[in-house]
Formats: structure tokens, C-alpha cells, sequence
């Protein structure tokens, strides 16, 4: 009985040794699992969250935070919170988007003859109650869990491109976000775009992207105006006989090829005229470098030739780019831009749905208009905004800022989120 004491009090003596051990190597087990648990779901909601941000394709830019653009961070905040429902706070969110010259995988891959890409990429940490604290635990009151995230945005498929370019008198002004005059630098950008199609181009049984070109003042220029093979203004709306705009004929007869050449005087002293898709990028660039502007603006003639111009190509991606520096000019072009984008008329939503409704072969059409400004606010330009849609309108401050737009516009035209 005496030994059977002695061993039950040294009994007690190791267990209440062993206990806070135990306890302690439980609550590290516990709650290392939980952070675990926590770090693999963090990592699931960024990878859901870097693609979502890589589709909504916003500029990024930052919100003075130094974490990117208010709107990519309540995205990725969003696909925090859905995946991960205990945590007790997040404590840093942040997006960084980089073009393809600031990647070396991605100009590496470029000398290869590779597709060009752009990343985004999502970091954040958030924080969690631990459930035991105090001295039998190593972890705090709280534990900390980051990750982080990258999705690429790659061009996938071929796309018909319309370079839809103001050649107004204006273009022939410096500006700001250049060394030289506007349609220089505008001349600059489509040549280094149709660099960076070639490349897509040269790869192995892809289908080629095409480009085209159409400018405008006033009105368009067209190669074989009157039935000829010679070069002359051509009007593209359609007039009652009293001289005001038929908007349900116009509407009507959008991608009806107009021949009748117009008064040149109307248009100013410029020189451009329409090229049609082509992958000869080559004689293309040569062609427009010999362009130069002149006369007012009224964009709609553009717009209207830049469909007509489109539906000459041969891919399931259209996508029409117009460059501009200001809004169309005097109150007459103004109000017949409005008139031709208000709900009862809604001419980019015709050529959209044009578009839409076609098939390449097995594919179906998909179109999308986008507007970039020349150093000046495209929002305040009603009716390009209403054309387009406000998501796909941008203030463009310098060269490079055009250039990796176009781009990226290519890219999400015809993306794949890798």
C-alpha cells in the first residue's frame, strides 16, 4: 500500500508536469492548423481575386494608398471576405499591374517570337484571433496570415483592328505627352502596335490580325469616291431633301459603302484616306507616315466608316480603337454626334449588335469600341462616352500611356487569363 501511495503521488507529479506541455503543444497544433487552414484559403480567394481583377482590366492607378486603385482593392477585398469568413480583420490589400517591357519573362519572350502579356498581381495579409493565448501558448493574442497572387492576360487569338484617327486641324498642335506633333506621335503608336501584331503574326498556325486605317476630319476620305480609283471626301450621313440629317435612313444604311464624292472645301486642306484590313503591315505604316491633318472634327464619320471597315474582316474579334484630341466641333457636328448615340437612334449599339450576330465559322463575332483621348478629358465628350460606354473611354497623358492602352485593349479583346 505504501509503494502503491508513492507511485500515485509521483503519478500526480508528472501529470501536472506533463499537462501544460500538453496543453501547449495542443494549442500550437490547434491553432498552427488554423493558420494553415487560413494561409491555403488566403491563397485561393487572391487566385480568384487576381483573375477577376485581370478581367475588370482598370488602370490601376493609385488611390494615394500606395495599394493601386480603390477599385481592385474593394475586388480583391470582396473575394477575401466570400472565402474566408473568420478572420478578424484584413490588414493590407495590394495590387501592382505591370506591362510587358517592366516583365523579363515577358521580353524574353518577345525575342522568341512569343505573345506579349500583362500581370497583375495581388498581395495581402489578414489577421486572426488566436483561440488560445497566455502562457501555455506560444501564439499571441492574434496570428498573421499572407499571400499573394499572379495572373497573366495573354493575346490568344487573332483580332481585327480599326484605327479609327482624328485628322482635324488640332492634331497638328504639340502637346504635352510628346516630343512631337499630335498625329506624329499618333502615326508613332500604330506603327508600334502593328510591331507587336506581327509578332502574334509570325507564330505558328495562328490565324493573322489585321489592321485598318480610317481617318477623319469633317468628313472621311475614300479611295475610289464616285466609282473611281481616286481619292475624295465622302459624306456618310444621309439628308432629307431639306437638308437635315435623315437619322432612321442613316441608321438604316450604316454599312451601305458610300461613293458619292463630297465638296473637298468642306473638309480643309488635309491628306489621308482609308485603308482597308490588311496584314501587310509594312506598306500600311508607310502609307499612313505620309498623312497629314487638317479641317474640323465630327467623329461619327469615322465611327460610321470604321464599321463599315470592320465588317470587312476576317476574325471572330473586332475591335475598334478611336483616337482623338476633342470633341467634335461646332454645335452642329455636337448635335448631330448626340442624335446619333441618344436611345432612339443608338448607333454604336446597331454596330455592336451588327457584329454580335455574326459567325466565323464556329465562332461567334465578339465587337468592342473603345475611345482614347489626347490629353483631354473623353469623359466630357457626351456622345463618345455613351458610343463607347464609360468603361471603355481613357485619357491618354503621353505616348507610352497610348501605346500599352492599345495594347492591353488587343489583349483583353482577345484575352486569355493564365
Amino acid at each position: 500500500m505504501y509503494h502503491l501511495t508513492r507511485q500515485q503521488g509521483h503519478a500526480a507529479i508528472l501529470f501536472v508536469l506533463i499537462v501544460p506541455a500538453l496543453f501547449g503543444l495542443f494549442s500550437i497544433s490547434t491553432d498552427g492548423a488554423r493558420a494553415l487552414q487560413s494561409k491555403a484559403r488566403l491563397d485561393d480567394s487572391l487566385e480568384a481575386a487576381s483573375l477577376a481583377v485581370a478581367a475588370h482590366n482598370d488602370d490601376n492607378e493609385d488611390d494615394g494608398s500606395g495599394s493601386g486603385s480603390a477599385i481592385n482593392q474593394q475586388i480583391a477585398t470582396s473575394y477575401i471576405n466570400a472565402y474566408i469568413g473568420s478572420l478578424n480583420s484584413i490588414k493590407e490589400v495590394k495590387i501592382t499591374k505591370q506591362s510587358c517591357e517592366q516583365i523579363p519573362d515577358c521580353v524574353d519572350g518577345l525575342a522568341d517570337g512569343e505573345a506579349r502579356f500583362f500581370e497583375y498581381r495581388v498581395t495581402a495579409s489578414i489577421d486572426h484571433n488566436t483561440w488560445f493565448t497566455g502562457d501555455l501558448s506560444d501564439f499571441n493574442d492574434t496570428f498573421d496570415v499572407g499571400a499573394s497572387s499572379t495572373s497573366r492576360k495573354y493575346q490568344n487569338h487573332a483580332v481585327d483592328v480599326a484605327f479609327v484617327s482624328d485628322f482635324s486641324g488640332s492634331m497638328n498642335n504639340g502637346w504635352s505627352g510628346g516630343g512631337q506633333r499630335k498625329y506624329q506621335d499618333l502615326v508613332d503608336v500604330i506603327e508600334a502596335v502593328t510591331v507587336e501584331l506581327q509578332k502574334f503574326n509570325n507564330l505558328e498556325n495562328m490565324d493573322d490580325n489585321t489592321v485598318s486605317f480610317i481617318g477623319f476630319n469633317n468628313m472621311v476620305r475614300q479611295v475610289g469616291g464616285d466609282g473611281g480609283s481616286g481619292v475624295c471626301y465622302v459624306e456618310q450621313l444621309s439628308y432629307r431633301s431639306g437638308g437635315d440629317v435623315d437619322y432612321r435612313k442613316t441608321m438604316r444604311a450604316l454599312f451601305d459603302e458610300k461613293n458619292s464624292c463630297a465638296d473637298n472645301t468642306r473638309a480643309g486642306s488635309a491628306s489621308f484616306y482609308d485603308i482597308p484590313p490588311t496584314t501587310n503591315f509594312s506598306s500600311f505604316n508607310t502609307a499612313v507616315g505620309n498623312f497629314y491633318p487638317g479641317g474640323w472634327t465630327a467623329s461619327f464619320q469615322g465611327i460610321i466608316r470604321g464599321a463599315q471597315m470592320l465588317d470587312k474582316g476576317a476574325n471572330p474579334r473586332r475591335l475598334m480603337v478611336v483616337l482623338s484630341d476633342g470633341a467634335d466641333y461646332g454645335s452642329t457636328n455636337k448635335s448631330i454626334s448626340n442624335n446619333l448615340v441618344n436611345p432612339s437612334n443608338d448607333m454604336c449599339d446597331v454596330i455592336r449588335a451588327h457584329f454580335d450576330a455574326m459567325m466565323v465559322g464556329d465562332d461567334q463575332v465578339s465587337s468592342k469600341i473603345a475611345v482614347i483621348g489626347f490629353d483631354y478629358d473623353v469623359a466630357s465628350n457626351a456622345a463618345l462616352q455613351t458610343c463607347a460606354g464609360t468603361n471603355n473611354v481613357y485619357k491618354a497623358e503621353n505616348k507610352s500611356e497610348i501605346l500599352n492602352r492599345i495594347l492591353e485593349l488587343i489583349s483583353e479583346e482577345i484575352g486569355h487569363l493564365k
